[in-house]
C-alpha cells in the first residue's frame, strides 16, 4: 500500500495566491478612496470670488473675526477685577481685589486709581444711584462718592454684618446691600445714611448677587440657596 504524502510546495503556492488576491484588492480599495477625496475636495466650498475655500468659521454662518471680539484695556493693574459699574455720563469704574476701585473717563483707554477715603480696598461690589452717587461694598461695609470717586466716606450706621459683597440701586434711589453668610440684605432708603436689616422669608443669608428689575421687584442670588425675590421693597 502507498501511501500519499503532503507536498508542501501546493501549501506554499497557495499561501502565495491567497496574499497576492489580497494585495491586488488593497490596491484597488486604496484607489478609489484616493478617488472619492478627490472629488470632495474639488466640491468643497470657495468664496464667491473663486479663490480659496471659505474658512469652517465662515461654513457655520459665525461672523468672520468672531475670535477678536474682545480687546484688553491698559488695566487697571492694581487687582482682579471683581466689579463693575457705569454712570450717566460714561465713566466706568472697576472695583479690585485689594486696589480699591479704579476709574476710566475714556471709555477704558487709561485707568486712575481713586481711592481717598477708602480704607478698605477690597471692593465685591459696586454700584450708582440715578444721580451719581456711587456706593462700593467691601469687606469693611459700605463706601458712598458723591463726586465721581473722588473722595468716599464709610456709610455703615446699622450695617451690622459688614462683609458686603453684592449692591443694587432701586429706581427710587433705595439701596440694597447683600452680604456673606451670617447677614443677609440690608436696606437703606436714605443714600446710605442708615441700614435695616429685610431678611423677612429670606432663608439663606449668603446673598452673592442682587437685580432689580424696572417693576421694582428684587432679585437675591444666594450661595446655595438658589434664588429668591421680594415684590415689596425687600420687606417680605
Amino acid at each position: 500500500m502507498k501511501t500519499k504524502l503532503y507536498h508542501p510546495d501546493g501549501l506554499s503556492n497557495r499561501r502565495f495566491l491567497t496574499s497576492l488576491s489580497v494585495f491586488v484588492a488593497g490596491t484597488i480599495l486604496a484607489a478609489l478612496t484616493a478617488t472619492g477625496s478627490s472629488n470632495t475636495a474639488s466640491r468643497s466650498p470657495k468664496s464667491k470670488g473663486g479663490g480659496l475655500p471659505r474658512s469652517a468659521t465662515a461654513v457655520r454662518g459665525l461672523p468672520a473675526g468672531a475670535q477678536n471680539f474682545w480687546t484688553q484695556t491698559n488695566g487697571p493693574q492694581g487687582g482682579d477685577g471683581i466689579a463693575l459699574a457705569r454712570n450717566s455720563i460714561g465713566h466706568v469704574f472697576v472695583g479690585t481685589q485689594g486696589g480699591g476701585v479704579f476709574r476710566s473717563t475714556d471709555n477704558a483707554e487709561t485707568w486712575t486709581g481713586i481711592n481717598n477715603g477708602l480704607t478698605a480696598t477690597n471692593v465685591r461690589a459696586l454700584a450708582i444711584s440715578s444721580v451719581d452717587h456711587i456706593f462700593a461694598g467691601t469687606f469693611g461695609g459700605v463706601f458712598r462718592s458723591t463726586d465721581n470717586g473722588n473722595h468716599w466716606v464709610a456709610v455703615n450706621n446699622g450695617l451690622e454684618f459688614p462683609f458686603v459683597i453684592s449692591l443694587a440701586v432701586n429706581a427710587n434711589g433705595d439701596i440694597f446691600a447683600g452680604t456673606f453668610e451670617g447677614g443677609g440684605v440690608y436696606r437703606s432708603t436714605d443714600d446710605g445714611e442708615n441700614w435695616a436689616l429685610v431678611n423677612n422669608g429670606l432663608t439663606n443669608t449668603y446673598v452673592t448677587a442682587l437685580a432689580i428689575n424696572g417693576a421694582g421687584h428684587i432679585f437675591a442670588a444666594t450661595f446655595g440657596g438658589g434664588a429668591f425675590r421680594s415684590t415689596d421693597n425687600g420687606d417680605n
